[in-house]
């Protein structure tokens, strides 16, 4: 029976999400209220986000967990309060006209080395939603093999 680390690692390796990122993509950061949200970052967070990171070691993965800005107990100074009637925080509008009283949707940024940083709003997507979006902007495109290569003509010998 293999032992519980193989087969976490195992599971890291063949998970949907192992891809490796392009090397111009600088750090992501995902933001999103932590209780009362849309369940998809949560999903993104649970399922995909340890096989990203597992895949991608030297890429900072930030998570801004926003405490619920209708909460009565919050801090009534605390800058995140007005989000709910703006409808963002963090000063960066997420597309969406949520209205009073409900919750912001979330965030996802994507900072590139060579390239403007680009914002992804996470309303009412699933968690792989989120990553085929993440993965349509920031996937290491591969070079396609040319025939009769070395390593074509191992996997023919094979």
């Amino acid at each position: 029976m293999p032992a519980p680390v193989s087969q976490t690692f195992a599971a890291l390796r063949s998970a949907t999400a192992s891809l490796p990122l392009s090397p111009s993509v600088k750090s992501i950061t995902l933001s999103f209220v932590a209780k009362n949200a849309g369940p998809g970052p949560r999903q993104f967070l649970r399922h995909h986000a340890p096989a990203l990171a597992y895949a991608n070691p030297l890429l900072p993965i930030a998570i801004r967990r926003i405490p619920d800005p209708r909460s009565k107990d919050q801090d009534p100074s605390s800058p995140h309060r007005e989000a709910v009637k703006l409808g963002r925080w963090g000063g960066v509008a997420d597309g969406l006209q949520l209205g009073k009283g409900n919750v912001p949707g979330g965030e996802m940024v994507v900072e590139f080395h060579n390239a403007p940083a680009q914002t992804l709003p996470l309303a009412h997507l699933s968690g792989q939603q989120i990553l085929d979006q993440l993965l349509a902007i920031a996937l290491e495109k591969k070079v396609p093999r040319v025939a009769g290569s070395e390593v074509d003509k191992e996997a023919l010998r094979s």
